[in-house]
């Protein structure tokens, strides 16, 4: 199951290039699914454990791949790696549900990057818990709804989201403000 929490985590890792960098192992790299990631994500073929082929650069060593690619992997192969898929984009969300389909995968989400417009689908029936406030997600339209719920919330919370300042409000602040 895909379980997330909506909102900022200071918990959670984003800088998925460090992490990775200095986690990664290179035996990783044999693995089918992994490889799968990397085509899938970058368009990338692995060609050994150091030469991963790309389109766009060349030769290039793991180290080099997106932070998206990255972040799955370390998904995949670490049990406890907690991310904000803040740096994942869609094409990651195919692979986190299938993932999520085969073992508990917890992580948060900052921003709108990802919402799994599959999620629902027939070829797609892991539900997704929201950390929130504990319910499931079944389609793309529950997980966007909660997302907009959630997201932007400074500690996740929908029900205390603090002072709420109406337009002509900020038409006053924008009038009073000097621009440079």
């Amino acid at each position: 199951m895909l379980s997330i929490f909506f909102g900022y985590d200071d918990d959670a890792v984003l800088s998925v290039d460090t992490y990775f960098n200095n986690t990664y192992e290179e035996e990783w790299l044999d693995d089918a699914f992994v490889k799968r990631i990397i085509k899938t994500v970058d368009g990338s073929d692995v060609q050994d454990r150091q030469c991963i082929l790309s389109p766009v650069l060349g030769q290039i060593p793991p180290e080099r791949l997106s932070g998206g690619a990255k972040a799955l992997i370390l998904m995949y192969k670490e049990n406890d790696f907690y991310v904000d898929l803040i740096v994942c984009g869609s094409n990651c969300e195919s692979l986190i549900l299938e993932m999520a389909e085969r073992k508990d995968i917890t992580c948060s989400l900052s921003g709108y990057d990802v919402s799994f417009e599959n999620l629902g689908d027939a070829e797609c029936s892991v539900p997704v818990k929201c950390l929130n406030d504990g319910s499931l997600m079944k389609t793309h339209d529950e997980f966007v709804m909660k997302m907009l719920e959630y997201v932007g919330k400074m500690d996740g919370n929908a029900s205390d989201s603090g002072k709420q300042t109406d337009e002509k409000e900020i038409g006053q602040q924008d009038a009073g403000e000097k621009r440079i």
